[in-house]
């Protein structure tokens, strides 16, 4: 598929079929919109997730997990909305309406929505777990940038499926996804993925976190590097331990400056990926 006109003229026209083919409703928006996702009590949310059974009885399954709950089940949104604060829950539910993206069940080649739905959620508990480790980064706004850093991805898959499977018949273990986009399109999904977040109105760290997830390195000095190096490292262990985001390992390892930018050695990497099995253990909950 050759380049036919300017790069971002296409990235452009994309960004603006997935502004039709993506859209948040009004209460995601909202949510967004009430600035880190904190501008409304619990008891106000539950009453507005309680007009979507559906993604209600997910958001309840999702805050019973490890991840979010160690202790007696919640019986109820209810119940759980008098223990989480308002920021988890809202950021939570959130994700629970970009789930009905990945849905339902859909596989080209290599790739499949669920395997793609398990790799975001991957990076975002590994993701949030370096970030507790390693830095003074807000874990949750981390968890979120790991569970959207592919909506570009999916954004494509939907939008122009054929052209979709073409890239993904390009990609071996020495040619990502990303760098196969960029030879065949002129840009790549985490370049969509920045554009349609940042469209979504979300926050500035999770815009950068998704735009930079394959070259971390290049945003070392920004003010929120700490979330990008997260994603990125986190993407790259999930990718290593089978939770990739389609079928092939194509994962290139971060430079070793964005592990340095962390702190992170040959000693804490080892920790890390220890720990690292006990937070996916919680991932096939996520669903």
């Amino acid at each position: 598929m050759p380049i036919t006109t300017d790069p971002s003229a296409r990235l452009g026209l994309r960004t603006e079929q997935a502004r039709w083919e993506l859209p948040l409703p009004d209460g995601a928006r909202r949510l967004i919109a009430s600035g880190d996702f904190d501008g409304r009590e619990n008891e106000t949310l539950v009453r507005w997730l309680a007009s979507d059974p559906q993604l209600a009885s997910r958001l309840l399954r999702w805050c019973n997990t490890p991840l979010f709950n160690l202790s007696k089940p919640h019986a109820s949104l209810e119940d759980a909305a008098k223990i989480m604060n308002g920021s988890e829950l809202a950021q939570l539910a959130v994700l629970a309406w970009v789930r009905g993206i990945f849905a339902p069940e859909k596989q080209i080649d290599i790739y499949s929505r669920e395997c793609l739905w398990g790799h975001c959620m991957a990076v975002a508990a590994v993701g949030s777990l370096i970030a507790r480790t390693c830095t003074d980064a807000d874990p949750g706004k981390v968890f979120v940038a790991g569970a959207l850093h592919d909506i570009g991805m999916i954004a494509n898959e939907r939008i122009d499926p054929e052209s979709f499977g073409e890239v993904l018949s390009e990609i071996d273990e020495l040619s990502p996804m990303h760098e196969v986009e960029r030879d065949m399109l002129g840009w790549d999904h985490a370049q969509l993925g920045a554009a349609i977040l940042s469209g979504w109105g979300m926050p500035d760290e999770v815009c950068l976190a998704t735009e930079y997830h394959h070259a971390a390195h290049r945003c070392l000095d920004h003010e929120h590097s700490e979330t990008v190096c997260c994603i990125a490292i986190a993407n790259y262990l999930c990718s290593r331990a089978g939770w990739s985001s389609v079928g092939a390992n194509a994962i290139i390892s971060p430079k070793e400056s964005v592990f340095r930018r962390l702190g992170i050695d040959a000693g804490l990497l080892t920790v890390l990926w220890q720990q690292l099995y006990s937070s996916l253990d919680s991932v096939a909950r996520l669903r």
